[in-house]
This record gives C-alpha cells, structure tokens and sequence, in this order.
C-alpha cells in the first residue's frame, strides 16, 4: 500500500498531521503497517504509564478538557512520542513522578514497602526541547517534545508545588537509578512490575489502547480510566466517559480489521446489533493476548446536566485552578488563564 494511505491510516488514531504521519510512516518503514506493535518491554512501559495517566486529575479541568492531555501520539517499535500541550506538562508531570512522604522513608508504616506514588523507578532526562522519560534497566522511552527549553524545568517546578512539604521526589534524589524503596515497592507487587509477569505478558493490550488514546478520545470528553487486577479475566482497563455518544462511536476504530485492537466483543449472548445501538452504555472487549476493555457510557439525566452546568457556573474556579495559576506567573510559565473559559 502507497505510503499515503497509510499516512492517512495512521492519523486516524494518532491525530499527528499527514505530514507527520507520513514521516514517521518513511521511518519504521511500510511492514509495521500504520500502528507499528511496541517491541516487549516498551509495552510494558506504556502500560505502566497508561496506568498512571488514566488517573490524571488536572488543576485547569473543565467539561470539554482534552483527553488525558494528549493530542496526538507517535508510536515506534522502540518508543513512542506523546503529544502534550504545554498547560497540561505539570500535570502529566505530576500523575506520573515517583514520590512518597518523608515520614514512609524513614520509617515504613508496619514494616512493609513504602507507600509509592506515580511509576516507581522512572526517571527522565532532556536531549534538547525534548524530555525523555524511562525507567533504568528496562529497555523502552517515553519522549515528550517541548514547545521551548527550559520548559520541563518549570512544568516540574510547579508540579512539585502541588504536592505538600512532606513529599519526597525520587528524581530528585537519583535522578540516574531507582531507590531502593522504588525496588521494595516495585517487589512487593511481583504480578504487576516485575518483566515476565502477568501483567507484563498482558500489557500489550494497555500498550495499543495508548497507541491509538487521541483517536479513541475524539468523539467524547471528560474521560476516566483506571486498571483493575486479580479478577478472572486478569488485566481489565475500564474506560468511561460522561454524557456523550455511545460506544459505537469507537467501536469501528477498535474492532477495525486490520489497524484496531486485538479484541472481541464479549456478547454474553446479545445480539451483536445491541452494541451499536443509541442506548447501549457497555461493552467489555476480550483481548486476545489476556485482558480485557470495557467501555462504559455513563448517561447524566438533563435535569442532572443542567444543574450540573449551574453549580459550575456558580462555583467559578476552585482553589486548585487559582493556585495553578498562582504559580503558573511564579515560574514565568505560560498561563492557563485563556483555556479556562468564563
């Protein structure tokens, strides 16, 4: 197939531009197709940080917020390039910076590992306007490009103001190696961190759902996602979004034959036309490699939308908005103040 179409392919699910598509379609070459497989390890990594990034809860949130602050993506084998806006770096920062509290660090409540917060183990460095987040001794990266540098510095200022006095920042204490609370915590949960796992033997499916995250995030706002472990199924990622169309409208994008997920429809005998319907608010997807998907459409009645809308309206900003841009103009940050509406 002419590198064209599959350019065309690819921004389907990556929201990158046809031009940039289409180069990135000239560098892994035309056999990985327009969303290339993510080699083992750099699944692994991307589940682990699609685990951290589907729990952000960003200080300038509103109704119509951009998906888990991700507008377009760029996946290799070997690495994958997300696509941040500069008022959602500090956030994306602060969702995924391993951290714990000083009092856990000294003296781990009951014995056990500390407490960790983010994604044990990751670290970053910066090569140019771009940041490069890995976790050392797993083979994998995350790049980040910035609109200038210096930018990351300040997006981590403000991200580490966020937290209270009492938090410890891995990154800063070694900043080119885990800690050794990072190891404990990181051992105590051997089915989800440790390279040959459950988990990781399972991630590929995380892997893909973050591969095609800003296509998946077109059609709907205001999403939530979170991962849960230990059921029969294994590896579930709930996917949920609030008063808008219903799973259809992603159904074709994650089922299509040749770029979609490998995925089914768990049909718990329903005829496969419910699915598509106006009222269908569920639907679990089985991965073929372990795991499951399941989309959940959660429908606010428009009595609850309008007074919904009013107690926004009446609340205006809360403390967390004020504050972010209180240090947004400490830092010499650019400002959120133009995204945030009336």
């Amino acid at each position: 197939m002419a590198k064209d179409k599959l350019a065309i392919r690819r921004s389907r699910y990556t929201l990158q531009g046809y031009e940039h598509a289409l180069e990135s379609i000239r560098r892994d070459g035309r056999q990985h197709g327009p969303i290339p497989r993510a080699a083992p390890h750099q699944a692994f990594l991307e589940a682990l940080a699609l685990e951290r990034i589907g729990e952000w809860k960003p200080a300038c949130w509103r109704p119509d917020i951009l998906g888990f602050g991700i507008a377009w993506i760029d996946p290799s084998p070997t690495g994958i390039t997300l696509g941040v806006p500069t008022r959602y770096l500090p956030d994306i920062a602060s969702t995924l910076m391993p951290t714990s509290s000083a009092a856990e660090l000294v003296d781990p409540i009951d014995g056990e590992s500390a407490q960790i917060y983010g994604l044990p183990g990751l670290r970053f460095r910066l090569d140019g306007s771009t940041v490069i987040l890995h976790i050392p001794g797993m083979a994998g990266r995350i790049e980040i490009p910035l609109a200038s540098p210096g930018l990351w510095e300040k997006a981590l200022l403000i991200a580490q103001a966020s937290f209270d006095d009492t938090t410890v920042f891995f990154w800063d204490l070694l900043p080119d190696t885990w800690h050794p609370l990072e190891r404990a915590c990181a051992a105590s949960w051997p089915e989800r961190y440790v390279i040959g796992g459950i988990h990781y033997q399972a991630s590929r499916l995380a892997s893909g759902v973050l591969r095609r995250l800003p296509g998946i995030c077109r059609p709907f706002s205001a999403h939530d996602m979170w991962f849960n472990f230990g059921r029969d199924l294994g590896y579930e990622i709930e996917f949920e979004w609030q008063d808008s169309g219903p799973p259809r409208d992603v159904l074709d994008l994650l089922l299509h034959h040749k770029d979609g997920l490998n995925v089914r429809i768990d049909s718990q005998g329903m005829p496969l036309n419910h699915f598509y319907s106006e009222n269908c608010t569920y639907v679990r997807l089985l991965g073929d490699t372990g795991g499951c998907l399941d989309l959940r459409r959660l429908r606010h009645s428009p009595e609850t939308r309008e007074a919904l809308k009013r107690y926004r309206a009446a609340r205006g900003r809360d403390r967390v908005a004020e504050r972010r841009l209180e240090l947004e103009r400490k830092y010499n940050y650019p400002s959120s103040e133009t995204f945030l509406g009336p």
